[in-house]
């Protein structure tokens, strides 16, 4: 077992527009920060019960930080121009994205929520001697929506796809980890066969009509719908990639054949 460590829970600030968004990572002069969920409960007791029952109906999350003024940081820059021009409502607002670097990714791409929120500047400064601290709350906006991120040197968010996503996806008998889920693109599945198994059968169908489908076997030869793909001992790089209209997503799928 684990522990995840901070480091793998990054959270990205959009400084640019919603059209053009330009992620800035949170974090330097930041020391300690985290989500507050803040659930909304709904408290009942029974004309039938002695007892109550507390339902959750809703979150209000916030993210309180405490930010050491850092001159060049992009992030501070964003955030203190909110503070000097004391913006309100639709001129503190923007978005962030939170990324779960804990979780696999593949080719670069990590599961990730993307956030509307409005900045409340809370306060400036400090002690005397001190280096100057900017105090803030990012405020979350409704619903997050889901998709991954890419942490790369331009950073770039991928919205949960409408129409090009799978639904059934079977390689031959492997039990694949984590079990199929249409949403669980441009992530990697993995599994395993023995040595005498040197093909295995990839088999898929999608939700959309009209979606074009296309298996790749490791070597990026093209695999027909319930054809072989060749397997080499050790790991093979099998994807799934599915066009929809623009949409285009791919489904990874890694099956490691055993040594003789």
């Amino acid at each position: 077992m684990s522990k995840i460590k901070r480091s793998l829970v990054k959270t990205f600030l959009n400084t640019g527009t919603s059209g053009s968004p330009v992620w800035v990572l949170i974090g330097d002069g930041v020391t300690s920060a985290k989500i507050n969920m803040n659930p909304k409960t709904l408290e009942e007791t029974y004309i039938t019960e002695d007892n109550a029952t507390i339902s959750v109906e809703s979150y209000a999350p916030n993210f309180p930080i405490e930010m050491t003024a850092i001159h060049d940081d992009l992030a501070f820059v964003y955030l203190d121009a909110i503070r000097k021009g004391r913006s309100v409502l639709a001129s503190a607002e923007t978005e962030v994205v939170n990324v779960w670097l804990y979780e696999t990714a593949a080719d670069g791409w990590y599961p990730a929520e993307k956030q509307s929120v409005s900045i409340q500047t809370d306060d400036f400064g400090g002690d005397a001697g001190t280096a100057a601290k900017l105090n803030y709350t990012i405020n979350f906006l409704g619903d997050p929506e889901l998709g991954i991120f890419k942490p790369a040197a331009t950073a770039t968010f991928d919205g949960v796809p409408v129409l090009g996503v799978l639904a059934t996806m079977v390689i031959g008998s492997v039990t694949l980890s984590p079990l199929f889920s249409a949403d669980h693109y441009n992530l990697i599945y993995t599994g395993s066969v023995a040595n005498d198994t040197t093909t295995v059968a990839m088999t898929s169908t999608c939700i959309a009509d009209g979606a074009v489908v296309v298996q790749h076997d490791t070597d990026g030869t093209v695999v027909d719908q319930a054809g072989n793909a060749a397997l080499d001992v050790g790991v093979n790089n099998l994807d799934i990639e599915v066009t929809v209209d623009t949409e285009v997503v791919t489904y990874h799928i890694d099956i490691t054949r055993a040594a003789a």
